[in-house]
């Protein structure tokens, strides 16, 4: 199913080349010549040896969706995140090694979340007694979407395991697509508690785990190495920064309709200087919110109990109508067709929402 891609960023080299280089080492454990995975796309599998190498999202997307065809229906992502180990992140896994508490390490994982090269974008919330890490993929492809959340929630117990020792587990993790026929090897890498149908990709945690004392935490050599990191983050694309920071601001307001007024806002500027800042950058307001809308409704079309009304307001659409044409010209497909060609067995188990939230606080080190 062919979409019309609106992201701004779809072309820019960003992706990290380990995520691609785990890929194909599970493909090839599993069978499949490694090779043909990445053929065309510009790069070879030595080129996933170099750290420093980065890959568009569009190859990126490429070569996930060429793994997906050749071992479908078997939980890829899952098996990807469970093979990383630290050092997947690079500069940044280092400075999570070196905080003093888990707490430090999130809010250090958050800030810093775009210098690891990945293909999801993550926030945390502390609710009450639990900690809530979402996790979204924004490129439009639910397939890469499905791919992107397994691979991260698989990953970051693998992360908090290594960080806070091998009793650290969360309570539940929780995603929007429906149950998948593997659901199996979910209990097998994310536990017992797994829930399908849900508003957001989210991982439960007790919020005791936060201030767990970290066993390698090195305040002299902690400072050194974020000090490293912020001069890394600091050399990322300010287009992708300026990027980054709209689509998120977006999403936050997306059910209410994301007014640029109110995102400028959010922003600390003016909506004017808003759009001279994203002009000088070739974008506009509208490009960047159709694109989050468009991201955000293709994950929750992955929910086959979600009805299309409920869909409609949760991205931001006046009306049913507005947001079938919007959903045509992406598609090409009425949104009942394109939910029933991605999903012909579905077997959702709905949850629900609920809490107030609280903002995670960074503690000095």
């Amino acid at each position: 199913m062919n979409v019309k891609v609106q992201d701004p960023t779809f072309e820019l080299a960003l992706v990290s080349p380990f995520l691609l280089q785990t890929l194909a080492e599970v493909a090839q454990n599993k069978g499949v010549d490694p090779e043909s995975l990445c053929r065309g796309l510009g790069f070879t599998l030595e080129d996933l040896q170099d750290p420093a190498q980065r890959i568009s999202y569009r190859q990126a997307v490429a070569m996930i969706q060429r793994a997906l065809k050749v071992l479908p229906n078997q939980g890829l992502g899952l098996w990807v995140g469970a093979q990383n180990v630290l050092g997947t992140l690079g500069l940044l896994g280092h400075v999570l090694s070196l905080c003093k508490t888990l707490r430090d390490a999130f809010a250090l994982g958050i800030r810093h979340q775009h210098t690891s090269g990945g293909i999801v974008v993550s926030s945390v919330d502390v609710v009450g007694a639990q900690v809530h890490l979402d996790a979204e993929c924004r490129l439009p492809f639910a397939d890469v979407q499905v791919f992107a959340v397994e691979e991260f929630f698989a990953s970051l117990l693998v992360y908090g395991r290594a960080l806070a020792g091998a009793d650290f587990k969360p309570i539940a993790v929780e995603f929007v697509h429906a149950a998948p026929d593997y659901l199996s090897e979910y209990h097998r890498l994310l536990g017992p508690e797994v829930r399908f149908g849900c508003l957001h990709n989210r991982m439960l945690i007790d919020v005791q785990w936060l201030d767990v004392n970290l066993p390698n935490h090195h305040s002299l050599a902690l400072r050194q190495a974020v000090a490293l990191l912020e001069l890394e983050a600091a050399q990322v694309h300010q287009k992708l920064d300026l990027i980054q920071a709209v689509e998120r601001a977006i999403a936050r307001d997306l059910s209410r309709g994301s007014h640029i007024e109110k995102i400028a806002g959010d922003l600390n500027m003016s909506s004017r200087t808003l759009r001279r800042r994203l002009t000088e950058h070739a974008l506009t307001f509208e490009a960047l919110l159709e694109q989050v809308r468009q991201a955000r409704t293709m994950s929750l079309l992955a929910n086959p109990d979600m009805p299309i009304e409920r869909i409609t307001e949760e991205v931001g659409y006046s009306d049913v109508r507005s947001f079938r044409r919007a959903f045509k010209r992406w598609t090409g497909l009425s949104p009942s067709a394109w939910r029933n060609d991605a999903n012909p067995h579905p077997s959702p188990l709905p949850e629900g929402e609920g809490a107030d939230r609280s903002v995670l606080r960074v503690t000095s080190t």
